[in-house]
């Protein structure tokens, strides 16, 4: 089964002698990926449609539908897109890698959480989409988890510290922040690690 909701229209022809729109406009893809977004943020799931894409895209129709076969895929892509593996760097702190894990999860809630697909989760109008978006985010987050294993084995966090309970926590704070209508920015990260650091670190010896 695909994703449930709104149904894409028939597939359209292209005119006879027709230039394919990849060949004139670089970049169709990028567009249709920035578009997706968009609307999953504004609108959820239930506004992504071929119509609204190429809508808001400003590529035709049946350059999507070459590209993607239809608006499950389309949506598979986007989230995708937006969730890309980072590289750690190297040479930084605990705290200071910590803080730029958290830049980077906000820049990804940021691409792909708004009102609409926050309406779209709470109210569950799109199981099939909010599982995809589940199973995104347990793979995506794995680095994290990782990360925080190594640091409690190094000593630098406390030992017995729940590590997927604490990636909720983190994560789960960035959509919070979203929800109540603001953008997770640097000094979110700063003020989220001065709340949270000290209950994660060693007690003082």
């Amino acid at each position: 089964m695909g994703f449930m909701s709104v149904h894409d229209a028939d597939r359209p022809t292209a005119e006879a002698g027709e230039r394919p729109e990849s060949e004139e406009r670089p970049g169709a893809d990028e567009r249709i990926v920035a578009a997706t977004l968009q609307l999953l943020r504004d609108r959820g799931p239930a506004g992504v449609n071929v119509e609204a894409v190429a809508a808001a895209s400003g590529v035709a129709k049946t350059t999507i539908y070459r590209r993607y076969a239809d608006r499950d895929a389309l949506i598979v892509a986007a989230i995708d897109a937006a969730t890309t593996e980072v590289t750690l760097p190297e040479g930084m702190s605990t705290y200071d890698t910590l803080h730029w894990l958290l830049g980077a999860a906000r820049v990804r809630v940021q691409d792909i959480v708004g009102r609409g697909t926050v309406a779209a989760i709470l109210i569950d109008d799109d199981g099939q989409f909010t599982e995809q978006l589940r199973v995104m985010i347990r793979h995506r987050s794995h680095q994290l988890v990782a990360f925080l294993d190594e640091a409690v084995a190094r000593g630098d966090l406390r030992q017995g510290l729940d590590v997927k309970l604490t990636v909720s926590v983190l994560l789960g704070a960035a959509v919070g922040h979203v929800i109540r209508g603001g953008e997770p920015d640097e000094e979110w990260a700063d003020r989220l690690l001065t709340l949270l650091w000290p209950a994660r670190t060693p007690p003082p010896e």
